[in-house]
């Protein structure tokens, strides 16, 4: 019987993973790329230079294929998660209108506020990198944390439309929101050649990195 492997890719705030697994966990290889220093304004901002996750993840992907032993068309799938708790705003071609706010960065104690009209899509790490690979406009609803008009109880866009307009952030510009497992889309010819991962593989949805360093930890229930 052929082995089935799927790639893991893991956005941290100081460094990106990827990991190929076979599909009962076993870890067939991985490469972990630092990311640059956070740049601190000394005001209330904290950025991530540049596209630094994107060009980690490209990195991360290079090398780690470098490592992986077995035919690359025996892999399934892709799952993605990233850092929590950040945004970034992103033109219409998909590219970064400005460096992706970290979690550090007080502007996201506040909605955002459009006043950047090269700004199309305002979203967290996971839809950025979700639509790099994919051109999706998708994201899991799970690295939804903060000020985002977001219904805790039903983890959907607020549909009171006057609750929603108090978050000062305009609908069209928002991700639709899918759940972890949920596949987001399939690489595109374009990711493909940048980061060697193979075209037309599913990329599926997680959580962020908090969340799934509490599943690795052993939290899996109320009780644990």
């Amino acid at each position: 019987m052929t082995n089935r492997y799927i790639i893991a890719i893991d956005g941290g705030t100081q460094s990106t993973k990827v990991a190929i697994f076979d599909t009962v966990g076993t870890e067939i290889c991985s490469h972990t790329v630092q990311l640059r220093p956070m740049v601190l304004y000394g005001d209330s901002r904290a950025e991530h230079p540049d596209d630094d996750l994107w060009d980690t993840l490209k990195e991360a992907c290079h090398e780690t294929f470098k490592k992986f032993p077995y035919d690359k068309k025996d892999i399934i799938g892709v799952g993605l998660g990233s850092i929590r708790c950040c945004r970034a705003l992103i033109k219409e071609d998909g590219e970064l209108a400005s460096p992706i706010q970290s979690w550090m960065d007080l502007r996201l104690s506040r909605p955002y506020e459009h006043d950047d009209d090269n700004v199309r899509y305002v979203t967290t790490t996971t839809g950025y990198l979700t639509h790099r690979l994919t051109g999706e406009t998708k994201d899991t609803r799970s690295n939804y944390v903060g000020p985002w008009p977001i219904d805790t109880n039903t983890l959907e866009w607020f549909e009171d439309g006057k609750v929603f307009d108090s978050y000062t952030t305009p609908r069209e510009m928002l991700f639709e929101l899918v759940d972890p497992s949920t596949i987001l889309g399939y690489m595109t010819d374009k990711a493909s050649l940048a980061t060697e991962i193979p075209e037309g593989l599913p990329v599926v949805a997680t959580a962020n990195d908090k969340a799934v360093e509490g599943l690795g930890a052993g939290l899996v229930n109320d009780g644990t």
